[in-house]
């Protein structure tokens, strides 16, 4: 079992959390309508509450949207900009691949897992859904620096920078800051890059936020079909890994180290004619890096291939 750290939260923020609701500690989210697309009154304060604990269960946050704004307005601890609503364009690119955009507004996640007392530990930070459904990632992928990209899958020209947010406050394809209603609240996250597949990584009606401080591990490295050696001129070589659906695959043809910018082989959950099998015409070294949430990227893995006639 791995190990995990409880840290207390200070005096100030356990008094000023038993000051709000009575019925802060212990409550589960209560849904606010039968899909996904039914927005919540803003003025209803019961409706939604989220819980942070760390890998035992132990809770060591639970707020609703009105709380939580309150704790931060008394909090001398965090910045100003830390605290406040944030709100901004976010870009996306989900797993078509097909770019999108959202209006949202909410509260840095950064700052929530500070009031917390649980950011400065934490290795790998789990997003959990009311539904069911949950994303993972590891600190460093949550909090490197993100930006909006509105030419997103493309370029980066005029990138701004964001970062993760709880929003309660969201809208998918709108541009107007001005106008969003009010919503589920959900984990909406940024681009390291411009073509990052982030959109499968929003996580609507948060339940829960749960906290690791174990040490993470990191994806295993890819293989190919056929084997690396010998292989007749022409023929092609598939990548491969066991996490397929959950991983992206960047390779190189030219010895150079993969990166995020190389060439993505797995572009497509939905289009497999777009994940294009490498050929093989002259002898080629493949380098291969895989990278997904939750896990640390792989090692890069090596494989030469000499064409014989």
């Amino acid at each position: 079992m791995k190990k995990s750290h409880i840290i207390i939260i200070a005096l100030p923020l356990l008094l000023l959390l038993a000051s709000c609701a009575p019925s802060i500690l212990g409550n589960q989210p209560v849904k606010s309508g039968n899909d996904e697309n039914t927005t919540v009154s803003p003025t209803d304060d019961s409706v939604w509450r989220i819980r942070v604990t760390d890998m035992q269960g132990s809770e060591a946050l639970n707020f609703s949207e009105q709380e939580l704004a309150e704790l931060f307005a008394a909090s001398d601890a965090l910045l100003p900009e830390q605290t406040g609503l944030f709100t901004h364009m976010y870009s996306t690119v989900n797993n078509w691949p097909a770019s999108h955009i959202y209006a949202a507004s909410g509260y840095s996640v950064a700052a929530i897992l500070t009031a917390a007392g649980l950011k400065d530990n934490a290795r790998t930070i789990t997003f959990h859904g009311a539904d069911g459904y949950e994303v993972s990632f590891t600190a460093q992928q949550l909090f490197s620096p993100q930006y909006y990209y509105p030419q997103a899958g493309e370029n980066e020209n005029g990138a701004e920078p964001v970062w993760p947010i709880i929003a309660y406050r969201w809208r998918e394809g709108a541009s107007d800051l001005s106008d969003i209603p009010h919503n589920k609240p959900s984990l909406i996250i940024g681009q390291r890059f411009p073509s990052e597949h982030n959109n499968a990584a929003f996580v609507v009606g948060i339940a829960e936020i749960i906290i690791d401080n174990a040490p993470g591990e990191a994806w295993p490295a890819a293989s190919t079909f056929p084997l690396p050696g010998s292989i007749a001129a022409g023929e092609t070589v598939k990548l491969q890994h066991p996490n397929y659906g959950m991983v992206k695959l960047y390779y190189t043809l030219d010895g150079s180290e993969p990166t995020y910018s190389s060439t993505l082989y797995n572009p497509s959950t939905y289009q497999p004619e777009l994940n294009r099998p490498i050929p093989i015409t002259e002898p080629t070294t493949i380098k291969v890096l895989v990278s997904g949430y939750g896990k640390d990227d792989s090692a890069i893995a090596v494989f030469n291939f000499t064409p014989v006639e």
